[in-house]
């Protein structure tokens, strides 16, 4: 599954961040714009979730993450819980 992750700042601590994660497992694919970047995201056999609440967490939970505006959406999506 695809995943974009839009931030004005701290992107490639993000990237290191999500990178570092093992379940669910973020590849990074490209930069879609000078803010969003976009990842595969792969969980370990057996188990499943939705990577973009995952995402905003660990973001949210760095000593910078609080003051960050981030937006994590699944490819397709408008707006988070949009149909995809």
């Amino acid at each position: 599954m695809l995943v974009n992750i839009s931030a004005p700042m701290k992107r490639d601590e993000i990237k290191a961040l999500l990178e570092a994660s093992e379940n669910p497992k973020f590849k990074f694919v490209k930069m879609k714009t000078p803010m969003e970047m976009q990842f595969e995201v792969t969980y370990a056999e057996g188990t499943e979730g939705d990577p973009t609440s995952y995402a905003k967490k660990i973001i949210k939970g760095q000593p910078w993450g609080a003051v960050l505006m981030v937006r994590a959406l699944i490819e397709g999506q408008a707006f988070t819980g949009g149909k995809i």
